[in-house]
């Protein structure tokens, strides 16, 4: 990686780069790689990831645009997801309304949704999850991530929607109300708050 100063570039995952990361219950060796990336306190050093995987890897993942260069590192979040989520809110969702549920259908944080509607999409997120992997299962390659839900005909703006991603072993699903906008820094945040929430407890 001649063109790339890896002592002095940082990388971090880009929207597209979480969804290719984090869309299987068994990742592969190269997902993994993506994985590690939002693994630690802070954002890695491009040298230290060449330290484990390949320089081809990392020139084929910044083509594909699943990972981003970063000049200063940044600090992961460091908050628990109910008081995080707030910060973030606005942008993921059109209606400033969202949740994060675990595959066994607990609410794990909320805002703007009341507690009752919370659990409800929560219970739902699970069954929803647990639809498609039955179905792949089955055969049917359900290769998407996420489910929306409409309420007007035209399709253009969903009332709900699921996105779903497995972090180390364990499902979530990240429940918007309207519009939903993950193509921004605060999608990657909230996953990386997902992912190092458990280092909190470890350290």
């Amino acid at each position: 990686m001649s063109y790339l100063n890896v002592d002095k570039t940082y990388l971090t995952l880009t929207p597209a780069g979480i969804f290719e990361a984090f869309s299987q219950n068994e990742p592969t060796d190269q997902q993994l790689s993506l994985q590690a990336l939002l693994s630690h306190h802070e954002t890695m050093l491009a040298g230290n990831w060449l330290e484990t995987y390949s320089d081809e890897w990392l020139e084929d993942f910044l083509e594909q645009g699943w990972i981003e260069k970063l000049s200063i590192f940044l600090p992961a979040p460091n908050l628990p997801l109910d008081q995080f989520l707030p910060y973030v809110v606005s942008s993921l969702s059109g209606n400033r309304r969202a949740a994060i549920a675990s595959d066994e259908g607990f609410c794990l944080a909320r805002i703007g949704y009341s507690q009752e509607e919370a659990d409800m999409l929560c219970v739902a997120a699970a069954d929803f999850s647990g639809f498609m992997l039955r179905q792949k299962q089955r055969g049917w390659s359900v290769e998407s991530q996420a489910i929306s839900f409409f309420q007007q005909v035209d399709l253009l703006i969903p009332e709900t929607s699921f996105v779903f991603l497995w972090i180390d072993g364990a499902g979530y699903a990240i429940i918007i109300d309207g519009e939903p906008l993950t193509n921004n820094r605060a999608f990657v945040e909230l996953v990386w708050a997902l992912k190092t929430s458990g280092l909190r407890f470890a350290s």
